[in-house]
């Protein structure tokens, strides 16, 4: 058990304040140890009372993915089962996750969460910002499907996202080709998958989730191109949410569709995906490169594929490009 949970799990069986000296007795950290820990659960967002003469008092609790908050209230069998990791601030929880998933062949479920991220990036390697207020992280999974269900994956955690959007919030949020959640219109959450492979066989695959909860999507925009609308959670509902509640919901969903990605077919999930988005039928813009074509969505194959119909009939299946919803 952390040192941290340990002062919490005392500090909680307290009606008032105790003292220093007995934390570090029931504890068996020391004095100064303690002071220190207290500092730092302060940052994590407890209110710790503190009195020269009474000692310490917990007068209220954090909203923050701690790994054992987490763990207290997550229902899951894999992810988040063994291994949570949370840092105040990191570069990118996605390269962290590549860099764990590379050297530990257990680290199957693991998640890695950050308060922030200093170099957040989205596909292909644009910056995600990141700021306090928002959920940021990635988890390890290594999947036992074959080469043509892992470009699925994308899909699936976007149901979760959404899934639990829904639960959390009664906000109607829609899918948008091939990793946004938009809210009228805007974006609120992305994702990034990053795989590893040899042949056929996968040996991992990491999924980045990104999510404006309790952000000032005016302070993300002012740094954004023009065409890019953004939201949060908490600008739609006029007020802040759990952040704990909503990551909790997410890894349960996310395993959910994960193990329905391995048991069923293909178009179990893009016939969920297609009946939480709303891009069919809608006249968009396909960018790759130096090439602009315009058409309109039509539908989504099996193998995560857009089909668009342009302004020459002809039908054209796009994979890796991006698309502009025009309005």
């Amino acid at each position: 058990m952390p040192e941290e949970e340990l002062l919490l799990s005392v500090l909680r069986t307290q009606k008032g304040y105790i003292s220093g000296r007995t934390l570090a007795q029931e504890t068996g950290i020391s004095k100064n140890g303690v002071s220190k820990r207290i500092r730092l659960l302060r940052q994590y967002g407890y209110c710790i009372e503190s009195n020269p003469k009474m000692g310490y008092r917990l007068s209220g609790e954090t909203d923050l993915p701690l790994p054992w908050e987490l763990a207290k209230v997550l229902d899951t069998l894999v992810i988040g089962k063994d291994k949570i990791i949370y840092r105040h601030t990191a570069e990118s929880t996605q390269n962290l996750a590549i860099s764990l998933a590379e050297n530990d062949p257990n680290s199957d479920g693991a998640v890695i969460i950050a308060e922030q991220q200093t170099s957040g990036r989205g596909r292909v390697n644009r910056n995600w910002l990141s700021p306090k207020g928002g959920i940021w992280l990635s988890v390890i999974l290594r999947p036992i499907v074959s080469a043509s269900k892992i470009t699925l994956l994308p899909f699936a955690a976007a149901l979760a996202i959404c899934d639990s959007i829904k639960k959390a919030t009664r906000l109607n949020p829609k899918l948008r080709w091939p990793n946004d959640i938009m809210i009228e219109g805007k974006k609120v959450a992305g994702i990034l998958i990053d795989i590893s492979m040899e042949g056929e066989r996968i040996n991992y695959a990491v999924v980045g989730i990104g999510i404006n909860v309790n952000v000032d999507s005016s302070a993300i925009s002012s740094n954004l191109e023009r065409h890019i609308k953004v939201t949060s959670l908490s600008d739609e509902l006029g007020h802040k949410m759990s952040i704990l509640g909503l990551t909790k919901e997410i890894l349960e969903r996310l395993e959910y569709y994960h193990v329905q990605l391995k048991d069923d077919a293909p178009h179990t999930i893009i016939e969920q995906w297609k009946r939480s988005s709303d891009i069919f039928n809608r006249k968009v813009e396909v960018i790759h490169n130096d090439w602009t074509i315009e058409g309109v969505v039509v539908d989504l194959n099996n193998d995560g594929s857009l089909l668009v119909r342009t302004d020459l009939c002809n039908n054209i299946k796009v994979v890796e490009s991006d698309v502009r919803v025009r309005y």
